[in-house]
């Protein structure tokens, strides 16, 4: 329902839209879920699992309140403004196989649009806007960016464009406008609806703007972006009519829309007393303030005082809130919280009850309420996505769930040059701190650059900072609630909202061995919807701590681009394509490993590597009855396995034929037979597994646009043929019957049946524990530090103890030369970072694998609908962050390219990009005994997830029955020019790997 607020009058006309069929009348200019919330609808989007959900935070964080606008997918009702005449619906209940409708055009000319400024802050909310003033005032060009449409942040929350106010309704909005004013006196360029992707470098910012990418370059980055509201997992959290305060709180004061008409408001901290006073004084039921905190007491008169002298005017505003709760008869229930919230399709009742000294609630006295709405606050996390992403200091958060935080100087600068955090985007500490460390940095950066430097402006905005900080510090004291646990949630409970993962889920992994939450981000998908983690993976790990005390992971997932979704179109920019694999070095990326030592240990054979091929090794020697002992430096699958797309290839890919490819192509070409075979290995792997593993033999298409391609594809053909491929030319007629969303620019194809794909984060860990179960064993975090041969033995050190074995497969992947040198062996394996993208769910578009004969190309879409897109587009290693990250170029190229053979992919959002660490040889793995190392063996292939079965399953009849039926001549690793081993040969190369290790602090 609507409100009215004094002060506030309606000033935009009346309008319409449809949702769903329905007419809804609304505001021009209000955001649609406020007028959607207006007419009561709650319900907005319906999950894979079709349960249904609304919005939830309203700041374009979650994602649970996306709709189809007019046919474009992935839009956050709670940004988009109202304009009247929309066609709305719920995401995907009507699309008809037409085209998608386009999101973004790609850009005009070989460059995205720049614009340039002494210094870039992110975020207009009391931070950013106060950083820009001081920056400004000092003599600096300044531009603001923002993704809402209206500058004030979630603090300031301005009155929206559907209304206006002839004098601000509070002095939190007075606050707020004079500030707002002040930043466009000074002639700071705020630019508001920019939704800002990541940030390459200090210097290269990408945002959307108005649909179109803009690129910002400045001497001077300010983060300032805020933070959202954790959360809080309960049953029946997910249900429509449960928002955060800061959602609720956004409705009431922004667009004048009460959330509810009977709402509990609960958790623990001032905002939520501030949100159900406000509910009150406008005429909304608010059946209870439920708070965990225990009630003011003569413990806490210390922190009450401290509070009042550092900010009586703060403190009276409080009590001026519980007053008004009083006089309304409402109850404030200290040292309570929420069991469930009860629902079919939306909120009906919830059940609260007191918490014990332990934080645990008293069961036995829970009550149950009905009410339509409940809002919930229990604290922020910082929107730290950007400064991770650069490479900036992290440090945990112990009081938000242990949420990541920027490490920054008194004066808001990282360790990152040139680069400083502020505000509640650095650490939560509120709104007045971030006013005053968003000034502070202001000047600070603006004097960097040789700009005025005020001095006592500074001196007295620090003096703020202390002020208000001290004033935090005995606000938590007062709002201290009992220790909160994830031990007595429900397993049925979502936790990851995006994926619908319950805690049942998510504890089932954990208890099986999970450690980190990479290994539970491949294993269920926790963190890769739309939100990308923002609503799990704090909670996530939390539990991986509550529950495994000994987990090496220190933070959240790795950063990743984009910190939001953008249009996949409006990053398409064609690029040179490239002359080869770029080559990098070979960092180590295993975590610290908090295990005991394990002392001394014996195998038959030790596997070093728990990638892919490990896996499938350790399977085949189990089988055949080997003992078998598995060595990973950190967890499976969690490198250039857990990175690959899950092309199943048969045929050469476009770079492996002809003048691009490596040695001429001969490796590539001898290494044709295995792809079948390897394809095979695959199902019977499957079946021998359980069927997990997603296998679709869907076929494969090399496009070509040219004669010259067909050409091209013609002379690849005759070459797979010959070596027993599947293989044969097709026209365009043929090509569009087969797949008929590909571009009509295209003129034919190369078809390969035998091609398809397979699930990479289902089936390596479905491989390791079968083999396991077959009597495999595996040894996580165990970082391999040497290798010597004693006698008819070879003895692996490693960080955690001695291993002694008859014969060593070396399955390293990428760090496979690192491995050989240890045993005297050069292995000619190299690391070649490679980037990939994923778009959001979309309709079937594409079934078989897609590849282009001349460009860089490889493209398909996995079950749950979404697009893989990749072709070997390069990636780089950034050492500060000892991490593999995606380049702006790669992008905008491999997106040029994918967007010109299907054009679809205009009407879909990115929502993640990675980078992982690939296998380069020379086209063909390397298998075998290594000559001069009697008992060592290499295992390595640059076609991993193809090819990692047949390969493993060569090495293991040659370990078991000394042959195999095909001729392994063209894998050896004789086939390149080796140096003599010598006499002095081994501890040559011992001496070395010795000096390698120390360079790159062990591998494993």
């Amino acid at each position: 329902m609507r409100i009215r607020r004094h002060g506030v009058r309606v000033t935009a006309p009346k309008v319409t839209f449809t949702f769903n069929g329905t007419p809804i009348r609304a505001l021009k200019g209000e955001s649609m879920a406020a007028a959607l919330a207006a007419e009561g609808v709650v319900a907005v989007r319906r999950t894979k699992s079709g349960a249904v959900r609304g919005p939830f935070c309203a700041m374009g964080a979650c994602f649970d309140c996306v709709v189809e606008i007019d046919g474009r997918r992935g839009q956050r009702s709670c940004l988009t403004k109202v304009r009247g005449g929309e066609v709305v619906r719920t995401e995907g209940l009507s699309h008809d196989g037409g085209p998608l409708c386009p999101l973004a055009t790609p850009p005009k000319g070989p460059r995205l649009p720049e614009r340039c400024a002494d210094i870039l802050v992110v975020g207009a909310g009391p931070a950013g806007l106060a950083a820009a003033r001081a920056a400004r005032r000092a003599g600096a060009s300044v531009i603001v960016l923002d993704e809402r449409k209206e500058p004030g942040g979630q603090y300031f929350k301005p009155v929206g464009p559907a209304h206006q106010s002839r004098r601000p309704p509070d002095g939190q909005f007075a606050e707020g406008k004079t500030l707002t004013a002040a930043v466009h006196e000074a002639g700071v360029d705020v630019v508001a609806g920019a939704s800002v992707a990541g940030a390459f470098s200090p210097g290269d910012v990408l945002a959307f703007v108005g649909g179109e990418a803009t690129v910002f370059r400045q001497q001077r980055l300010i983060l300032a972006t805020g933070a959202y509201e954790r959360p809080v997992p309960i049953p029946g959290w997910t249900l429509p009519g449960v928002m955060t305060s800061g959602a609720a709180q956004t409705l009431m004061r922004s667009d004048q829309v009460a959330p509810g008409t009977s709402v509990l408001v609960a958790g623990n901290g001032p905002l939520n007393a501030q949100l159900a006073a406000d509910l009150v004084r406008h005429g909304v039921k608010v059946v209870a303030l439920v708070e965990a905190a225990q009630a003011p007491s003569l413990a806490s008169a210390r922190a009450l005082i401290g509070a009042t002298l550092t900010a009586p005017a703060t403190m009276a505003r409080g009590a001026g809130y519980l007053l008004t709760l009083r006089r309304a008869g409402v109850p404030v229930l200290w040292g309570h919280g929420v069991i469930e919230i009860h629902g079919e399709t939306q909120v009906e009742a919830v059940t609260i009850a007191p918490l014990n000294k332990d934080g645990r609630l008293d069961h036995n006295r829970a009550t149950t309420h009905p009410v339509d709405t409940v809002c919930l606050n229990a604290g922020f996390v910082s929107a730290s996505e950007i400064a991770s992403a650069l490479g900036c200091e992290m440090a945990r958060d112990p009081r938000h769930l242990g949420s990541p935080h920027v490490v920054t100087d008194g004066d808001g600068a990282t360790g990152v040059q040139g680069v400083y955090a502020v505000g509640d985007g650095a650490y939560v500490e509120g709104a007045a701190v971030a006013l005053s460390t968003g000034e502070i940095a202001g000047h600070v950066a603006a004097t960097a650059l040789g700009y005025g430097n005020n001095a006592q402006a500074l001196r007295a905005a620090r003096r703020k900072r202390d002020r208000a900080r001290a004033f935090q510090r005995h606000l938590w004291r007062l709002f201290s609630a009992p220790p909160s646990s994830l031990h007595d949630v429900p397993d049925k409970t979502v936790l990851c909202r995006c994926e619908e993962l319950s805690f049942g889920r998510v504890r089932g992994e954990i208890y099986d061995g999970a450690a980190s939450l990479a290994v539970l981000k491949r294993r269920l998908r926790l963190g890769m919807g739309r939100c990308q983690g923002k609503m799990c993976a704090h909670t996530a790990g939390k539990l991986l701590r509550e529950m495994n005390a000994s987990t090496p992971e220190p933070l959240p997932f790795a950063p990743r681009f984009p910190a939001k979704p953008f249009p996949a179109a409006a990053l398409a920019v064609e690029k040179p394509e490239w002359g080869g694999h770029k080559r990098a070095g070979l960092p180590n990326l295993a975590r610290p490993s908090k295990a005991p030592p394990f002392g001394k240990d014996r195998a038959d054979v030790v596997v070093i590597g728990g990638g892919v091929v490990g896996a499938c090794l350790a399977f085949e020697l189990a089988t055949a009855g080997v003992d078998t002992l598995v060595l990973e430096r950190d967890d499976v699958n969690l490198q250039a396995s857990g990175a690959n797309a899950g092309s199943l290839h048969v045929q050469l890919l476009s770079f492996d034929f002809g003048a691009k490819a490596e040695a001429g192509g001969g490796p590539a070409a001898d290494t044709l037979p295995l792809g079948p075979l390897g394809v095979a290995v695959w199902k019977e792997l499957a079946a021998a597994c359980g069927g997990r593993f997603e296998i679709r033999v869907t076929g494969g298409l090399m496009v070509a646009e040219t004669k010259s391609g067909m050409a091209f594809l013609k002379d690849k053909v005759a070459l797979e043929r010959s070596h027993g491929i599947d293989a044969h030319l097709i026209g365009a007629d043929e090509l569009f019957s087969l797949a008929p969303h590909l571009s009509r620019s295209l003129v034919g194809a190369e078809y390969a049946p035998g091609e398809g794909k397979i699930n990479p984060l289902a089936a390596t860990y479905a491989v390791m524990d079968k083999a396991v179960e077959r009597g495999a064993r595996l040894l996580k975090g165990v970082n391999v530090e040497g290798l010597e041969r004693d006698g008819a033995v070879w003895r692996v050190r490693t960080d955690r103890g001695t291993v002694t074995a008859g014969r060593v497969v070396n399955a390293a992947g990428p760090w496979a030369s690192l491995i050989g040198a240890m045993a005297g062996v050069r292995v000619p394996v190299h690391s070649a970072p490679l980037q990939m993208i994923v778009t959001e769910p979309a309709p079937p578009l594409v079934d078989q694998l897609i590849a282009h004969a001349d460009r860089h190309l490889s493209l398909k879409q996995l079950s749950s609908g979404a697009l893989v897109i990749g072709g070997a587009w390069t990636a780089r290693y950034a050492p500060e962050q000892n991490l593999n990250v995606t380049t702006r170029d790669s992008l905008e190229g491999n997106l040029w390219v994918a967007h010109r053979v299907l054009p679809q992919l205009a009407g879909l959002h990115v929502l993640r990009t990675w980078a992982g660490m690939n296998v380069n040889i020379d086209g063909a793995p390397i298998v075998g005994e290594a000559p001069g190392a009697p008992g060592f063996f290499n295992c390595v292939t640059s076609n991993g997830y193809t090819l990692a079965p047949i390969v493993a399953r060569l090495t293991a009849e040659l370990m078991v029955r000394g042959r195999t039926e095909l001729n392994l001549a063209p894998y050896l690793i004789d086939r390149f020019v080796m140096d003599p081993p010598g006499e002095h040969g081994l501890a040559q190369h011992t001496a070395s790997a010795e000096q390698a290790l120390k360079a790159h602090h062990g591998v494993g």
